[in-house]
C-alpha cells in the first residue's frame, strides 16, 4: 500500500478521518490484562471526546502545553491524538511548566499540581474505590470527563501549524511519520515495544500508512505470526 494513497493532511486529526476505512484497527495493546483492539472509527470517537475535555473541562486553547505521563498502552495513542485533535503540544514527562499534567495511575505520584489521572483498565472505565484510594490527594480520575463529552469534535480548526512534540509541528510530524515509513511502504502492521520512538511514531504510523499498530513489551515469532505484523520497529 503506497503511503502516498492514503492522503496525508496538514493536521493530524484530518490525517485521522481521512483513513479510507474507520472499521479497520488502528491499535492493538497486548498487556497483562489481555489483548484489546481499537478501530479507526473507535480511536476518533475516544480522541474527540477527549479534545472536547481539554477545551472544555480544563479551558485549554490551542498551543497550551500537556506534560503526559502515560504507560506503554493503547491510551497512550488515543490521549496523544486528542491532545493534538485541541491542538495542544505533548511534553514526554513535562511537569510544572505545562498547562496540564496527565499521569497513568502508577506514574502520578510526586507529580506536581492537580494531576489528571487515564485509567489502565482494558476498556478505560473509571478506577474504583480501591484504586482511588492509593492515589496520591487532589489527583483525580480523568475518565469521568472525558467520557461525558460528546462523541465528534467540537472545535476543528486546522492545526497543523501548532506545535505537536519536539518542537515539530503537526505537519512536520506527519512527515516524520512518511518519512519512517516510506522504507516499509508496503506493510500495513506495525509492531512495536517501548523505545526511542513511542512517543510518536504508535499514534502517526496508522495516520500515514492507513494500516496498525500493535503494541507490547515483547514481540516474539508467535505474536508476530498471531498480529500479523510485517515491520518490527527497533
Amino acid at each position: 500500500m503506497p503511503i502516498a494513497s492514503t492522503g496525508v493532511r496538514g493536521d493530524i486529526r484530518s490525517a485521522l478521518l481521512a483513513r479510507s476505512d474507520p472499521a479497520r484497527p488502528f491499535v492493538t495493546y497486548l498487556g497483562p490484562d489481555g489483548r484489546m483492539e481499537l478501530s479507526g472509527a473507535s480511536v476518533a470517537n475516544a480522541a474527540a471526546k477527549i479534545a472536547n475535555a481539554l477545551v472544555g473541562a480544563f479551558d485549554l486553547q490551542a498551543g497550551d502545553s500537556v506534560g503526559v505521563h502515560i504507560p506503554w498502552h493503547w491510551q497512550r495513542v488515543t490521549w496523544l491524538i486528542g491532545i493534538w485533535s485541541a491542538g495542544c503540544t505533548v511534553v514526554p514527562g513535562g511537569g510544572e511548566e505545562c498547562d496540564l499534567i496527565v499521569a497513568g495511575p502508577q506514574e502520578a505520584a510526586g507529580l506536581p499540581g492537580a494531576v489528571q489521572v487515564v485509567s489502565m483498565h482494558p476498556f478505560g472505565m473509571p478506577l474504583d474505590a480501591a484504586a482511588m484510594a492509593q492515589l496520591p490527594p487532589g489527583v483525580e480520575d480523568v475518565t469521568l470527563a472525558v467520557r461525558t463529552q460528546p462523541d465528534q469534535q467540537v472545535f476543528t480548526d486546522d492545526h497543523s501549524q501548532q506545535l505537536a512534540l519536539d518542537g515539530l509541528t503537526q505537519f512536520e510530524l506527519l512527515q516524520r511519520g512518511v518519512e519512517w515509513a516510506t522504507p516499509h511502504a508496503q506493510a500495513t502492521c506495525l509492531g512495536m515495544v517501548p523505545g526511542p520512538d513511542q512517543w510518536w511514531l504508535p499514534a502517526i504510523w496508522p495516520l500515514v500508512t492507513d494500516g496498525a499498530v500493535v503494541l507490547a513489551d515483547t514481540i516474539d515469532d508467535d505474536v508476530r505470526s498471531s498480529e500479523r505484523i510485517e515491520v518490527v520497529a527497533d
